[in-house]
């Protein structure tokens, strides 16, 4: 027979939700993966604010900056 996969010391575990402050408005909000915009031409990722609209991009969903 294999060897039995086992952890050795436990990792750190994806985020799968953030918290982000609007610039914009100031709204606090929480968004996930199936919040994210997509632009598969361009390759942008975005979230829109769910108070104002305005837009976030999300660079690599543990990093984001604000759309200009």
């Amino acid at each position: 027979g294999g060897l039995i996969m086992r952890i050795i010391k436990e990792g750190r575990k994806p985020k799968t939700e953030w918290q982000v402050t609007c610039k914009e408005c100031g709204c606090v909000y929480v968004f996930d993966g199936g919040d994210i915009n997509y632009d598969h031409k361009e390759g942008d990722e975005w979230v829109n604010c769910p108070t104002c609209g305005e837009a976030l991009r999300v660079n690599n969903r543990y990093n984001w900056e604000d759309e200009e």
